[in-house]
């Protein structure tokens, strides 16, 4: 049975998780054009962070649960990022035919059922980046394949709206070890409502729009969402979110079963373009 936590619950247990036994949750975000890698070394203070610069711009980034890794995504290539240094190493990804990002922002986590890493663009290209060693012989490891665009299902109440996602997240995202089940989350700035997508399928659901005190808000597509898990069934999800005119972006705890969203802390600058989180293993 899944545990989906309310807003206030996720707020407390962000702070919580500092002192039972999990290590701490690290926040990773993109910033200046996808240029600087921001690091906040806990959730409980985001706005003591480090910065460092990277040597090419990186489009989206996610944490990799099962090795720990930090990996990021650009126009034909993906790479692991040194978070102490910026450091790129390029993976050498063979990128399948079609398979390319486009204009726009790009959602990117790992599906911790299989660890490989799905990327979403604005454009609504749903790609997976299959790791090197995926699989036993896999002949997907170490390529990027396009499956079907993001659409929204027919009776949604979105249904025939172009979508814009800019952030997606998986849920049972626990470090060290693969999940025995997922499901994928995403925010979509056209709708500003947090919505379901089905991995290869691209199917959309709209789970709800996004609300903060109970008023609905108008998303920007700078930002990030990531999800961490104690334990199998128990998710903790947080977005960084720059809502319509706002000069900053904020560091919110995401309800999964309504998109209500929790205000926890004004990150002090805005511009984002990704976010990933990380639990001590």
């Amino acid at each position: 049975m899944r545990i989906l936590l309310s807003s206030t619950a996720l707020a407390a247990l962000a702070t919580s998780a500092l002192a039972d036994g999990h290590g701490g949750l690290t926040g990773y975000a993109l910033a200046d054009d996808g240029m600087t890698l921001v690091t906040m070394a806990s959730l409980a203070a985001p706005g003591e962070v480090t910065r460092v610069a990277l040597a090419e711009p990186v489009s989206a980034i996610a944490h990799r649960p099962v090795t720990g890794a930090l990996l990021g995504i650009s126009e034909g290539k993906v790479v692991s990022i040194d978070p102490a240094t910026g450091a790129l190493t390029d993976l050498a990804a063979r990128f399948d035919e079609g398979a390319t990002l486009g204009a726009g922002a790009v959602a990117f986590d790992f599906n911790n059922a299989i660890d490989a890493v799905r990327a979403v663009s604005a454009s609504g290209a749903n790609l997976v980046y299959f790791p090197d060693g995926f699989g036993d012989g896999d002949d997907r490891a170490g390529r990027v394949l396009r499956f079907t665009d993001a659409f929204y299902a027919e009776g949604d109440v979105h249904a025939g709206q172009a979508p814009d996602i800019f952030a997606n997240a998986y849920t049972n995202a626990i470090a060290g070890m693969k999940a025995g089940s997922t499901a994928q989350y995403a925010l979509d700035s056209a709708t500003d409502a947090l919505v379901t997508l089905a991995n290869n399928a691209g199917t959309l659901g709209t789970v709800g729009p996004v609300t903060v005190d109970g008023d609905a808000v108008d998303l920007t597509s700078a930002g990030g969402f990531d999800i961490v898990s104690p334990e199998e069934g128990t998710d903790l999800a947080y977005a960084i979110l720059q809502l319509e005119g706002a000069p900053t972006a904020g560091l919110y705890a995401v309800d999964l079963g309504s998109g209500a969203a929790t205000f926890l802390s004004d990150l002090g600058m805005g511009g984002f373009s990704g976010f990933a989180i990380s639990m001590g293993m």
